[in-house]
């Protein structure tokens, strides 16, 4: 059974925004996911652990934390594995 949890937001914080409920859970998402990605970006640069690590903490892929630090200009750290899969992952998907 999935959990869930219930908030408020002031409703000027919805104006210009139809009031559907997949229009909030997509505005929702995309606001958690950019805090996932700053709050890892956060962990890796103060040493907490690995791209990898972090990534499985939160929740979140390696390739989507690589690519958002270094659109931030942080040059990961990465391992001859992750390269390899990069690598990989590119080939497939130019495919």
């Amino acid at each position: 059974m999935k959990k869930a949890v219930a908030i408020q937001i002031p409703l000027d914080w919805l104006e210009g925004i139809p009031p559907e409920s997949t229009t909030l859970q997509h505005i929702f998402r995309m606001g958690l996911y950019h805090y996932k990605v700053e709050r890892a970006i956060a962990m890796y640069t103060e040493g907490v652990g690995s791209l990898g690590y972090i990534a499985e903490q939160l929740g979140l892929s390696k390739r989507d934390i690589i690519r958002e630090a270094r659109l931030r200009g942080i040059v990961p750290d990465v391992s001859e594995e992750t390269v390899r899969e990069e690598m990989a992952n590119n080939a497939s998907y130019n495919q």
